[in-house]
């Protein structure tokens, strides 16, 4: 009987081959990665734009007016005081009044509006890290990372415009227009309304955006720039800031300006209170740039426009630009990014 040689691999071939597995991986996985990316922004552009259509829709169902925050549906009580504190003003975040256009109107309908909204959704297993998740109001690409949220907290990653808006810094950082400080001399530019700290306003006049930090919302009529011209809604990282960790249906989370750039780093904390106020504008608690629109996106963040298309502006963008992008009405000429 002839005997067939048996010829297998050798030690050397076996690493040479593995080293060029490893190299094939190592170039195909930043491809692989840029195309999950990918998929994971185009899965959040079509969330802001069902959430653009939502306001759209919501309008044309209550007098052409934007849905508002904080505010008594009891015409037996009158806000006064602090509304956005707790109690029975705690009525919910312009996302609660979005629910039905959103496709959410079995939760809808199970709040009473004269009671406590946020505790309402929370007793339905909302808060909390292991709640219910409202998928339509969360960024894939930010998925749990950027939610370094606690107790009855909600992950969201989109929040409503007030625009241009004076947003007075703490810890000295006043390198953004300030109530108190002249922004031309600060680097900073301001167009148009928007003179209220925080935009905490329900008059139509102290707001520069299309939404106030209370309860106040547009017209379209209110909107002299075009629709095609005026963020109306736009990406958030909650953790990045001492409001936004609030979650989605708490009604003084939302509030959200133009004013600190895009992506300005606010992030460096791990979800617990410090008071290291050395941080300055990088602290999580600095509103000026804390409530500002951030994403998990290389290189920009993703916005919804008052005519409902969406549009990724770059963090690069000049800072005029976005300013005038954040007002309604401030009639400044404009050329998009």
């Amino acid at each position: 009987m002839s005997r067939r040689s048996r010829r297998g691999f050798t030690l050397v071939e076996l690493l040479v081959v593995i080293a060029i597995i490893g190299v094939l991986v190592g170039l195909l996985l930043p491809a692989v990665q840029a195309a999950r990316e990918a998929a994971r922004r185009m899965s959040c552009s079509n969330n802001l734009k069902q959430i653009g259509l939502a306001v759209h829709n919501y309008a044309d169902s209550n007098s052409e007016r934007f849905p508002m925050g904080t505010r008594d549906n009891d015409p037996s009580n009158t806000p006064t005081g602090r509304p956005w504190q707790g109690g029975p003003w705690r009525k919910g975040s312009v996302l609660v009044k979005m629910l039905p256009f959103v496709e959410q109107s079995n939760l809808f309908d199970q709040i009473d509006f004269k009671g406590d909204v946020v505790a309402q959704i929370g007793s339905l297993g909302y808060s909390g890290a292991n709640g219910t998740k409202m998928s339509v109001y969360i960024c894939p690409s930010d998925g749990t990372t950027g939610n370094k949220l606690s107790g009855a907290h909600q992950f969201y990653n989109y929040a409503k415009s007030m625009g241009n808006q004076v947003m007075p810094g703490r810890y000295g950082c006043n390198q953004y227009p300030d109530a108190n400080d002249d922004p031309t001399i600060l680097g900073g530019e301001m167009f148009g309304p928007g003179s209220t700290g925080h935009g905490s306003s329900n008059t139509q006049r102290d707001i520069s955006g299309v939404f106030s930090r209370w309860y106040w919302g547009a017209k379209f009529s209110d909107i002299t720039d075009g629709t095609s011209n005026t963020i109306m809604f736009g990406e958030i990282i909650p953790s990045c800031g001492d409001h936004h960790r609030g979650g989605w249906y708490n009604a003084n989370a939302l509030w959200t300006a133009t004013t600190g750039p895009i992506n300005f780093n606010t992030c460096g904390w791990n979800g617990v209170r410090d008071n290291d106020t050395s941080l300055g504008c990088n602290h999580y608690a600095n509103w000026q740039t804390s409530q500002a629109f951030k994403s998990q996106h290389p290189g920009g963040a993703q916005f919804a426009l008052c005519d409902g298309s969406v549009r990724f502006i770059p963090e690069t963008v000049d800072y005029a630009t976005y300013q005038k992008l954040g007002g309604r009405n401030d009639g400044q000429p404009l050329q998009m990014p």
